[in-house]
């Protein structure tokens, strides 16, 4: 049954296993991840949701990503749940985040409201996303959180000039 399901939403390169060692080793692959990635590396760690229909999709529009603007994107997550990381790496000499890393997220960003998904599946919206929390929730959402803010820091003292100025 999981085989049909897999083939169904068109899984690829997926290992399946009820062996206790085979899973360590399996979840040891996780856990070394993003050391690697950011060893030597500077390195964004975004963080979003899929319908699990469009999960593969999504995979499939990050890689063409990287492809067109010749960046470096690493992905992984939780795909029981649609939820993915997509960690964009450039070489650590360049201090300055470049322009094609920046374009690359927001390409991804909106293809995942596209497909119907949302830009923080469990990690909060920082200020990179902040244009993209806005888009995805609506002029009704962020006209309620400025009057909540208003409510709570008259006097605007707290985290000025951030989320919600």
């Amino acid at each position: 049954m999981l085989n049909k399901l897999l083939d169904k939403y068109n899984a690829k390169n997926v290992t399946v296993t009820t062996d206790a060692a085979e899973q360590r080793k399996l979840e040891k692959v996780r856990q070394d991840m993003l050391p690697a990635i950011f060893t030597g590396n500077n390195a964004i760690m975004e963080d979003m949701a899929m319908p699990l229909s469009k999960l593969a999709p999504m995979m499939d529009y990050v890689a063409k990503v990287a492809d067109d603007l010749n960046v470096t994107i690493y992905t992984a997550g939780h795909a029981g749940d649609g939820n993915v990381h997509p960690t964009v790496a450039w070489p650590q000499d360049e201090k300055d985040v470049p322009e094609n890393v920046l374009k690359a997220l927001q390409l991804i960003f909106h293809k995942t409201l596209e497909l119907g998904g949302t830009i923080s599946g469990e990690h909060g919206v920082g200020m990179l996303k902040n244009q993209w929390n806005n888009e995805e929730l609506g002029d009704n959402v962020d006209y309620v959180q400025h009057q909540i803010k208003g409510l709570l820091d008259p006097m605007n003292l707290l985290n000025p000039k951030r989320k919600i100025n």
